[in-house]
């Protein structure tokens, strides 16, 4: 390395993972791949089956996302985390690798619900995501209700219960809608997974038990939430540590009753993840819904512990001008760029940011003292 020059950084994307949102997290890693700048990062993607096994990538050609999935496996190059970064164990040696920060891009289980996190955290890998506490507060969605409820902030009426209670006793769990004061439409979703996986509008209580099924394939924890007849879906995503900043709100559009996995991916046939999905960006809502919406993302970026980026989901009534926050995804499919890109901040700048942030925090956590001097062991 010349004299001045600075050292690249190690940057590995971590993406795949057990989860039922593991096709999501593949196309958003190698979208990512086109905004990271090789002037500044040496990039390299860890891909982790759905056992949760570590692979080192091959190069990532333009083309089939499948066959380069296919590819990597083929190659069998298997990947152990230590501290610091990785290990590739042979049979005659090893390598080793290090990583100056892991780029996250895991959705759903065991990637954005604090699992990985805290592996990380425990071989001092700083990471791009809020910590532990952070992911699981907001991957759980009756945990985050009863958060946001806490502090003031506007939530849509809901209830939840275990599958097994449904299994056993489903007549309790159906009068508890009318006990609830809950009325058709209603939303039955499983608490801990994303992407719109395993979420049913239910129209009819005859349908409520086949919805409950799909809820309890992913999670045994099941949201029911009122159904707002009219209501538009607005988005928008907050970025920082201690002095977060939040983008402008988007309109998502589509067709079908809610936004389900299919419109939000598969519109279009093209795999660009969430960035296939039709939106209006800034959302076409009066300036003080949208601030509204701002200070209300802002708010519960604080109060569930976040760090990094997130995406908050709101829910707004055009005629009575209520808005609800509807989830927190902590780490959002394509990252939300489109948000933070018409918010003036290029995806290139956008990875930069939270390459920073993450070095942030890993220098607070080892600037704490984790000795205590003591007598104890000395006792007799």
């Amino acid at each position: 390395m010349a004299s001045g020059e600075r050292k690249k950084i190690n940057l590995a994307i971590v993406f795949g993972s057990r989860s039922p949102e593991h096709e999501v997290s593949i196309v958003s890693a190698l979208q990512a791949l086109d905004w990271i700048d090789e002037q500044k990062y040496s990039p390299f993607l860890i891909y982790l089956d759905r056992e949760n096994q570590a692979f080192w990538c091959p190069p990532f050609k333009r083309g089939n996302h499948r066959n380069f999935i296919k590819q990597t496996l083929k190659k069998n190059r298997q990947l152990n985390f230590i501290k610091g970064g990785v290990e590739e164990k042979k049979l005659l040696r090893s390598r080793k690798m290090p990583i100056d920060v892991a780029l996250l891009i895991m959705h759903g289980a065991y990637g954005e619900d604090g699992r990985i996190q805290g592996l990380l955290d425990f071989y001092d890998i700083p990471y791009t995501s809020c910590g532990v506490l952070g992911s699981a507060l907001g991957q759980d969605k009756v945990i985050t209700k009863n958060i946001l409820s806490s502090v003031g902030l506007p939530i849509i009426p809901y209830f939840w219960f275990w599958s097994k209670q449904f299994q056993k006793t489903p007549k309790l769990i159906n009068k508890r809608i009318k006990s609830e004061k809950l009325s058709y439409p209603l939303f039955v979703k499983p608490a801990g997974a994303g992407s719109s996986v395993g979420v049913s509008r239910v129209v009819k209580a005859v349908d409520f038990a086949k919805a409950v099924l799909l809820a309890a394939r992913y999670d045994n924890k099941i949201v029911v939430e009122q159904g707002l007849k009219g209501a538009l879906d607005i988005n928008c995503a907050v970025m920082g540590g201690y002095n977060p900043e939040v983008s402008v709100c988007e309109q998502p559009i589509f067709d079908d009753q809610f936004l389900s996995f299919e419109e939000k991916y598969l519109k279009g046939g093209k795999t660009k993840g969430m960035a296939g999905l039709s939106r209006l960006v800034p959302a076409p809502i009066p300036n003080k819904t949208s601030q509204k919406i701002q200070e209300m993302a802002l708010k519960a970026f604080s109060c569930l512990n976040c760090w990094g980026m997130v995406r908050v989901d709101f829910l707004y009534e055009k005629k009575t001008g209520a808005v609800y926050i509807n989830e927190v995804n902590t780490i959002p499919g394509s990252l939300s760029f489109y948000l933070w890109q018409a918010s003036g901040l290029a995806p290139e700048k956008m990875i930069d940011r939270l390459v920073k942030l993450a070095q942030e925090k890993a220098r607070q956590t080892n600037s704490l003292s984790y000795s205590f001097d003591n007598p104890l062991l000395d006792q007799k």
